[in-house]
């Protein structure tokens, strides 16, 4: 079971053996000095206790004293007894026990903080279910990778720099616990097994690391040869299917669970009893069923919806257009050609937006992903991380930050499309972290419940990066044989 979790190989490197260490000696060295401080308050104590008094008793102080050794003695051990009871409460505790009981409770109430960060993500579409993140805390492989995984989460959401956040002495532990704790991996259902690699691997996907190909391709080996995903409940495999995509979506591997199929599908039709709230399912990576745009409308804020629906429209087809089919009208049922896109979105461009105005903000947001996308798309620029995308991403970023999900209340999808969107055009690190970060917020709370169409969202989005990578390739081929040809 050595292959099924592999940390840079069968050990730790030699700066990560010493990063552990240093870790260690700092917490033993702190509960050290920490006792010695208490240690020498208690002879302190008993010095000061024993010390005579100036005045020399007289003899009837003397007889009177006389039998009070003993009483003095427990009073001085009671003291001391409440002293230790009433440490500063940034003290080490001395046990190691208590000081690993701290650390379990510390991390438990970070698990428990980080779901609820993902069922806020239910306000978007209007139900509300119990999220996909569900640590079995009774095992120390789990608190430890939940801990991981909320600890990279953080830093993503608050932009911690444009390094990685390192946490070597949690990594070590919890890829320890984890290790044992699959070693005995025959006597386990598969999906107990499976569940905590793949939050381990989420945890190294969104850090962008190679080890998370390393843990999910171990999880599929483990999975087909246990039966396939078939034999786990539904809930696991949503979760696995959805990792599987979003592996692909962030280190650019091929699915093990399915494939991309051979075109994006512009128009979904979703089966009966699908779950869903008072929400647009659509967006424009994917329509669904009979919707159209102007539904939109009502989930915007009426001094914006026009713009929404045209802005929306727009930038469907400028996806529908890449892949050489019909557009359809800007504005729904008005007959307006779909060249007047390129007027609307730089009209919402030219107009400046107030920084408390929260519905311009969101409108500016979809505005600048259909301009990156209409510049992307339309060949002026090489890819979606060309540099003259830049500052539109920049916006994105600092909007999505600033406007919270309250106001994509009811454009779940839309929302999802923004973030892919600046996932693509960045090229900071904190920023790509951040908008990957957001996704798989959505994919682990309503999107594994409305599976059919996240899948398809993610896959069209897949489909479209594809085809910019390959015609970035042809243009760079052709002009390789044509210098050659001189």
């Amino acid at each position: 079971m050595a292959i099924f979790v592999n940390y840079e190989g069968p050990k730790l490197a030699t700066e990560q053996k010493q990063a552990v260490r240093s870790q260690v000696m700092v917490l033993v060295r702190g509960r050290q000095k920490q006792a010695k401080k208490y240690d020498a308050e208690d002879v302190q104590a008993r010095v000061t206790s024993r010390r005579p008094h100036p005045r020399a008793p007289t003899i009837t102080a003397a007889r009177n004293t006389r039998g009070s050794g003993k009483k003095q003695l427990v009073a001085r051990q009671q003291q001391q007894q409440q002293k230790k009871r009433h440490r500063h409460p940034n003290a080490a505790p001395l046990n190691p026990y208590d000081a690993l009981l701290v650390a379990g409770h510390q991390k438990v109430a970070r698990c428990g903080s980080y779901s609820c960060y993902l069922d806020e993500a239910f306000v978007l579409v209007g139900f509300r279910q119990p999220s996909y993140f569900r640590p079995d805390m009774s095992k120390a492989a789990c608190i430890y990778i939940g801990w991981l995984l909320t600890a990279g989460i953080l830093d993503s959401v608050r932009g911690a720099g444009d390094e990685v956040v390192a946490y070597p002495y949690v990594e070590y532990l919890a890829v320890r616990e984890l290790q044992r704790f699959v070693d005995g991996a025959g006597v386990k259902e598969l999906h107990e097994v499976v569940y905590p690699v793949v939050i381990l691997g989420m945890f190294e996907m969104f850090r962008f690391s190679p080890r998370a190909i390393t843990h999910l391709a171990a999880v599929e080996m483990f999975i087909k040869s246990r039966g396939g995903l078939h034999t786990m409940p539904e809930v696991m495999q949503n979760l696995v299917v959805m990792t599987d995509t979003l592996e692909c979506l962030c280190l650019d591997t091929p699915l093990a669970f399915g494939d991309l199929g051979p075109c994006p599908i512009m128009r979904l039709v979703t089966a009966d009893g699908f779950l869903s709230g008072d929400q647009l399912r659509s967006c424009p990576l994917v329509l669904c069923d009979d919707e159209n745009f102007s539904c939109a409308a009502q989930y915007a804020d009426p001094a914006i919806h026009l713009q929404l629906v045209a802005v929306l429209q727009a930038a469907n087809n400028f996806f529908r257009q890449f892949f050489e089919l019909e557009a359809q009208s800007v504005l729904g049922d008005d007959g307006l050609a779909a060249s007047v896109a390129d007027l609307i979105l730089d009209a919402i461009m030219d107009t400046p937006t107030a920084g408390n105005d929260v519905p311009g903000l969101l409108l500016e947001t979809c505005a600048l992903a259909a301009r990156i996308m209409r510049r992307t798309l339309a060949g002026s620029v090489d890819g979606f991380d060309d540099p003259e995308n830049a500052l539109d991403v920049l916006m994105i970023y600092d909007n999505t930050r600033f406007v919270g999900l309250k106001a994509w209340k009811g454009l779940p999808y839309v929302y999802v499309w923004v973030n892919l969107i600046g996932f693509a055009a960045a090229t900071d690190l904190r920023m790509r972290s951040y908008f990957i970060v957001e996704v798989v917020r959505c994919a682990f709370s309503y999107g594994c419940y409305q599976m059919e169409v996240f899948q398809a969202v993610l896959k069209n989005f897949l489909h479209l990066r594809n085809a910019i990578v390959c015609r970035r390739m042809t243009l760079t081929y052709a002009a390789a044989d044509t210098m050659g040809g001189f």
